[in-house]
């Protein structure tokens, strides 16, 4: 998710140790390291301790964590180390607290110097497999998700290797079969004639070509870049967005902050080695395109006409880079579609890179005509909010007309009252957080003032209570919010600040994202100075705050539960904070001091029922329902077939039903052009019908 990130106006430097002249640091085998490696796992382990909001202590209970962390992020699936790899380290198990608190970080330059030798040793088995030939007649089976399994045996790992290069081999073969096809019906199409060219290697030498550049990217990796995988694991087991960074990672960070940035228009994150896709940026390629959606996993990218560059295991920073490029180049991603599990068959999409201008990503308005059952005309308008966006800059300077989204928030709700509107529909499923402040201020458009958000602050547990204070309400007519999974932070607070102050209806997915911590971004150059050396020494981003409605419930983990549940195929995706490994947990604090009169309470559960029945009988809901439980049957499956004939009728029939749910959900407009029906919205104004009767 889009994160808010909060820059220290006040940097607490530890009382970490008295420096040592700066010498090569060796370990008992005669590994060695620069010096400067030791100083950033000290400061780092330190200021994890002393100002993440966990508070971590740097012990045994942390250190068998960061040991089983540190193997499970460099091999997610237990495929290239074995149980008896494990077993050489045990005996560090619980002395990793002691070494990093010296700046011993043998451990972790060690274990992934073995990663590098096993992923060469399957290199060099590959080689010898590929080339003696599969029988894709057998009835045979792969596990594809080993997420739950155990590291392979010395002696079982050789099958292990042996069914993923088989299932490598029969999924190339797979979509040279199915790209044949759609060649087949888009002869004039030459742009999909470029990208099935780029296929037409024999599969044995792209396997063989993906794996050996895997193992050599891993390989060529220096120092620091290698630190930040051992760090990142220590820091990731106090929670699940704090994280070192490199130098070139600190770069990658910094350009992804520019709204200049040429890319695809996606917000991406690394899971269990795959790229996958978090969201989509509303006015970028990707949302242009409509293809690409949230949950998809990348694994392949290529430029052009090259080939395509195999991204499974890759750290997600050279993916980024991969994928970033000019303004009008074309990037061609191989997905595997998130609808399907692990058992579809890779889908090439190719996007032209292009600037997503923030004038793409501003509040839009819309107004669509309703009729209530005693038959009146309604007029609704509809604000799509895809972020929480302003010009900081602008704002800081005193210019008059500066950008936020508050400001065309408020400009657009003068243009509804001028317009006669009857009521206002706040779409925020794809809003993914932003700027506090424009949550806070945006969320005060609607209610004359009061609080909206209280955080509670690692470094002393003092709670905030921030609050819209001018005293105006911009719009005080029915209001409904839709909120959806994908609905983050800052459109978590404003949500909850509606929901509490009883100003709207919220309705949507089952709950939002869940994320309710703040990040802070500390430059270790700056601190490293502190003790007389300077070098580039990273950053460590570390969650520094937590957020709580008004009412004192945490967004944390629960996020904001709707007043109106709508089924959703994102209910049955694993979308959330609730799905990360050490997530803060959800707690509660005292509630601020507000106006809980909650008007629309005795409303909600004759709304509620009424919504329900309209579902019930809608043949579009049916039809959503029979997609999800179909899509959890899909991914329940954790193995697929090795048999040419079974695997080919699966696609085919997964292939079918996603279709149909593509047909569901679009129909052709009067000009022949496709556009999008979202079922959920028309019921949202449904919902909205049934209050202006009930008011």
């Amino acid at each position: 998710m889009k994160m808010m990130v909060l820059f220290c106006s006040r940097l607490l430097i530890p009382a970490l140790f008295v420096l040592a002249p700066l010498s090569r640091a060796f370990c008992g085998d005669g590994l060695e390291y620069d010096p400067e490696i030791g100083i950033i796992a000290r400061v780092t382990a330190t200021m994890l301790s002393e100002q993440q909001y966990r508070h971590r202590k740097t012990d045994d209970a942390l250190s068998a964590d960061v040991f089983d962390e540190y193997f499970r992020a460099l091999d997610p699936w237990k495929f290239y180390f074995t149980k008896e790899d494990i077993g050489g380290f045990a005996d560090q198990r619980l002395e990793l607290d002691d070494q990093i608190k010296r700046g011993d970080v043998s451990f972790g330059f060690k274990v992934y110097d073995l990663l590098v030798r096993r992923m060469k040793e399957y290199a060099d088995f590959a080689s010898v497999v590929l080339g003696d030939g599969f029988d894709f007649m057998l009835d045979e089976r792969v596990l594809l998700d080993r997420k739950d399994s155990d590291f392979p045996s010395a002696s079982g790992q050789k099958d292990l290797w042996r069914r993923r290069l088989k299932n490598d081999y029969l999924t190339m073969l797979l979509v040279d079969r199915a790209l044949t096809e759609d060649e087949a019906k888009t002869d004039e199409d030459k742009e999909k004639d470029k990208v099935v060219s780029l296929w037409r290697k024999p599969p044995k030498e792209r396997i063989l070509s993906r794996i050996s550049s895997a193992a050599n990217n891993l390989e060529a990796r220096n120092q620091l870049d290698r630190l930040e995988f051992y760090l990142s694991a220590l820091s990731r087991v106090c929670d699940p967005h704090s994280a070192y960074m490199a130098p070139s990672s600190v770069e990658d960070f910094d350009i992804s902050m520019k709204l200049s940035l040429v890319g695809i228009g996606a917000v991406l994150t690394s899971e269990d080695g795959y790229t996958k896709i978090v969201s989509i940026i509303d006015g970028g390629p990707a949302s242009k395109d409509g293809r690409l959606e949230a949950e998809d996993r990348i694994i392949a990218v290529s430029q052009g006409s090259e080939l395509p560059v195999d991204v499974i295991d890759m750290p997600l920073s050279d993916v980024v880079r991969m994928i970033r490029g000019e303004k009008e180049t074309v990037v061609n991603l191989t997905v595997l579609k998130g609808k399907m599990g692990f058992h579809g068959i890779p889908e090439i999409i190719s996007l032209v890179r292009d600037v997503v201008s923030l004038e793409d990503r501003v509040a839009k308005r819309s107004v669509r005509k309703i009729k209530t059952s005693e038959g009146a005309e309604k007029n609704i308008g509809i604000i799509d909010l895809p972020s929480f966006y302003t010009d900081f800059a602008g704002s800081q300077s005193g210019s008059d007309d500066y950008r936020s989204s508050t400001r065309d928030v408020k400009r657009i709700l003068e243009e509804f009252s001028a317009e006669g509107i009857d009521g206002v529909v706040l779409d925020l499923r794809r809003n993914g957080g932003g700027a506090l402040r424009e949550a806070i201020l945006l969320s005060g458009l609607f209610f004359d003032g009061g609080p909206v958000v209280q955080i509670r602050s690692s470094e002393t547990g003092a709670v905030t209570v921030e609050s819209d204070t001018d005293g105006k309400t911009y719009y005080s007519g029915p209001l409904l919010v839709m909120i959806g999974r994908l609905s983050a932070s800052a459109a978590e607070i404003l949500a909850g600040a509606i929901q509490d102050h009883g100003r709207g209806l919220i309705v949507g997915d089952a709950h939002t994202h869940g994320k309710g911590t703040v990040q802070t971004i500390v430059d270790l150059d700056r601190i490293v100075r502190y003790y007389g050396v300077s070098f580039r020494a990273g950053s460590l981003k570390l969650t520094s705050a937590k957020f709580y409605r008004i009412n004192g419930d945490s967004t944390q983990i629960k996020g904001i539960t709707p007043d109106i549940v709508l089924p959703n195929l994102t209910d049955a995706m694993e979308l959330g904070e609730r799905h990360l490994e050490y997530a803060l947990p959800w707690d509660s604090i005292k509630p601020a001091s507000y106006d809980s009169s909650k008007v629309l309470v005795p409303l909600i559960p004759v709304l509620r029922e009424k919504s329900g029945e309209r579902v019930r009988l809608s043949q579009k809901f049916q039809q959503l329902g029979k997609n999800i439980d179909r899509f959890k049957e899909i991914r329940s499956r954790k193995d697929a077939s090795l048999n040419m004939d079974v695997r080919w009728k699966e696609y085919k029939e997964e292939r079918e039903l996603l279709e149909k749910e593509r047909t569901l959900l679009k129909e052709e407009d009067e000009d022949t052009k496709k556009g999008a029906e979202d079922i959920h919205l028309d019921e949202a104004l449904n919902i909205m019908s049934d209050l202006l009767e009930l008011k």
